[in-house]
């Protein structure tokens, strides 16, 4: 009788010394966001046939950036010629440069960006192919979305 009681004492003293565990599991959110401004939105080409600008960028997840040209080029107001000119982006913190014809973004044209920057400059340099050659006033609107990556989409 003494070896059960002496048993059953052990039974219950060794559950009361046994481990358990617990795990705990830790979640956040932030939700994405790109965001940025530009230094000068209506441009003039110069004489030489630039026109400059920069973008400041705030963007807290990769991107993708959609571009829409109205025209596919500079539209003669006085006629119906269309003056052709490349887009050049440079990326600060990304590494990346990206050209394409402003008639390549006569239908949306866009290009993803890896990187995640956070307070960045874009400079963008449009460069006429040829001279302005007729008088009168010239126009296109280039319409720039940044879109974080997980979202996707861009200008539609």
């Amino acid at each position: 009788m003494k070896r059960l009681a002496w048993l059953v004492l052990c039974c219950f003293a060794s559950n009361a010394y046994s481990n358990d565990e617990v795990s705990i599991t830790l979640v956040g959110h932030i939700s994405p966001v790109c965001e940025f401004t530009s230094q000068n939105s209506n441009l003039e080409f110069s004489s030489s046939g630039v026109a400059n600008t920069t973008l400041e960028i705030n963007c807290n997840s990769p991107m993708r950036i959609s571009m829409q040209s109205l025209n596919g080029g500079l539209s003669h107001e006085q006629s119906s010629r269309v003056s052709s000119y490349n887009i050049n982006w440079s990326l600060e913190g990304a590494n990346k440069s990206v050209s394409v014809s402003a008639q390549a973004t006569k239908s949306t044209y866009s290009f993803n960006i890896d990187d995640i920057l956070f307070d960045s400059i874009a400079e963008i340099q449009l460069t006429l192919d040829d001279p302005l050659i007729y008088a009168g006033s010239y126009q296109d609107v280039i319409r720039i979305e940044m879109t974080p990556s997980v979202v996707s989409g861009g200008v539609l």
